[in-house]
């Protein structure tokens, strides 16, 4: 998501997780969310894929969510989501010594 900044149109609007309540900022810390205009939350591959439906990549990013693909897709989700995650928690240690 720190790509998105400079490439996408006016039908994405990117919100800190830290403008909202403490409570909803851990959930959405577990995974990529997006909230659709009728205000369903999806998450994972899906939120991703619809973040970047906004840009120019919008052809790249639905082949993501083709069968043949998908499954390559989820799994390099998950692992990034883990690194991002341990990596964050390693900054925080660091900062905490």
């Amino acid at each position: 998501m720190a790509k998105l900044p400079g490439h996408y149109d006016d039908g994405l609007e990117l919100l800190p997780i830290t403008s909202l309540p403490i409570g909803d900022q851990a959930a959405l810390r577990s995974e990529l969310h997006l909230k659709t205009e009728d205000g369903q939350w999806v998450k994972g591959l899906d939120a991703n894929v619809r973040a970047w439906q906004h840009t120019r990549y919008r052809k790249v990013a639905g082949l993501l969510l083709d069968p043949a693909f998908r499954w390559l897709a989820e799994l390099g989700c998950r692992t990034w989501l883990a690194w991002s995650q341990w990596e964050r928690k390693r900054r925080d240690t660091v900062k905490g010594n």
